[in-house]
């Protein structure tokens, strides 16, 4: 390294004078910057350190320098996985902003919590031993183009940043998430912040350890979303803290061994919409098919006011949907709001004050407001019901196939 150093120290301006960038390259990383900015290459005394201008290496960490015509976004790092291994690429500029090692194909980026601007990471490539972690201060953007990971150690997509997190799906790519089995981790796909998912490609995701997809704020599913594949989950689908709003996508969901999609209350009483599912747009395919499961379940109101929810339910005591307080299904749009079911299940538990469930297609446990739409279900098994109100039920509007159970 010391003799290729001594050599481009003089010929750098003739080496990279057409060039638009330099690559210092060191391991699973390689710092990009404008020729311009690292013109001074200059190295120690006895050859053990580098600088690039104001930038010093250790020489022993530099495998090579290159310099190429491509320039690179000062915002953007590029994480590219093959096989058993992960290239990433950043800029120099961002070099004293990072902690971050990478062990294989498992990158860790942890972004100093003084660095308060806005960085995007681009994700691409295929590996069959390996993760993305993210952590830092700031809202940030996840780029997602064709990437296929599969983790032996923990989850396989975990943001640990607490604020917003774009995620953004190339038009027409597909992506596949599949974590680890055995492991502590809440989910394969976990994002510790509220997530805004948006771009038309295809999300495939199977959980391991615990839930498939899940974040710890709000998840917001924007009308451009394309398509999200829960392949299989020990948990939940989809587990989603404070609430859930979806304003298009398809949504295919199967092989959970604990609800489809499950939307918590926080701590914090004055979250905004606390424990909320709000359904703007969407379609959902639910096959919940374990005992004393949901489909769709929330733990305060729900409302569905475009799109098709379709569930198949053959769990005892298992519920298509389940609101915590009120439920409003209506039409906004000019397409009908559809809600169709097919259930079949008795009662989970029989006899237990506690723990017993029966079987239902919608479960409310407070007020049923109906308000434009299609409500198609079938119910069949011992004591089980297409639609059961703790509170009252109000019909406005929409087309009916079944009768509503209510206390009121």
């Amino acid at each position: 390294m010391k003799k290729i150093i001594t050599l481009l120290s003089f010929a750098a301006i003739s080496s990279a004078a057409l060039a638009q960038t330099a690559r210092i390259h060191c391991g699973a990383f390689t710092y990009t910057a404008p020729v311009s900015e690292v013109s001074r290459i200059t190295t120690s005394a006895d050859g053990t350190a580098v600088t690039f201008d104001t930038d010093a290496f250790s020489a022993a960490d530099i495998d090579s320098v290159t310099f190429d015509y491509r320039t690179y976004d000062a915002h953007t790092i590029y994480v590219n996985y093959s096989a058993t291994q992960v290239d990433v690429t950043m800029p120099l500029a961002l070099r004293e902003q990072f902690t971050s090692s990478a062990d294989g194909a498992h990158v860790y980026l942890e972004a100093n919590p003084a660095y308060q601007e806005e960085l995007t990471y681009y994700l691409s490539g295929t590996s069959q031993n390996g993760s993305f972690t993210m952590e830092g201060d700031y809202k940030s953007t996840v780029i997602l183009d064709n990437v296929s990971l599969t983790s032996n150690k923990g989850a396989a997509f975990d943001i640990q940043n607490g604020k917003r997190i774009k995620i953004h799906m190339i038009e027409g790519s597909v992506n596949n998430f599949s974590d680890a089995k055995g492991g502590t981790h809440d989910a394969c796909f976990f994002v510790n912040g509220h997530p805004e998912l948006s771009g038309n490609g295809t999300l495939n995701i199977t959980g391991n350890t615990k839930h498939a997809y899940a974040s710890d704020e709000y998840s917001h599913f924007e009308a451009s979303f394309g398509r999200l594949n829960v392949l299989g989950a020990v948990g939940d689908g989809m587990h989603v803290e404070q609430y859930l709003k979806t304003q298009g996508g398809t949504y295919n969901i199967k092989g959970t061994g604990g609800d489809g999609i499950d939307v918590s209350i926080t701590k914090d009483p004055l979250d905004e919409y606390n424990g909320q599912a709000l359904i703007e747009g969407g379609h959902f395919t639910l096959d919940v098919a374990a005992e004393d499961v949901k489909g769709l379940k929330c733990d305060s109101a729900m409302t569905i006011s475009a799109g098709t929810i379709e569930a198949t339910v053959s769990g005892n005591g298992s519920k298509g949907i389940s609101s915590g307080t009120d439920l409003l299904i209506a039409q906004k749009t000019g397409v009908p709001t559809k809600v169709k079911m097919v259930v079949t299940g008795t009662t989970y538990m029989p006899g237990d004050a506690e723990l017993e469930a029966k079987c239902r297609g919608i479960k409310v446990k407070g007020d049923f407001t109906f308000d434009g739409g299609v409500i198609d279900i079938v119910a069949t098994g011992a004591k089980s019901k297409e639609i059961s109100v703790d509170g009252y039920y109000y019909y406005k509007s929409g087309s009916i196939n079944c009768y509503v159970d209510s206390a009121n």
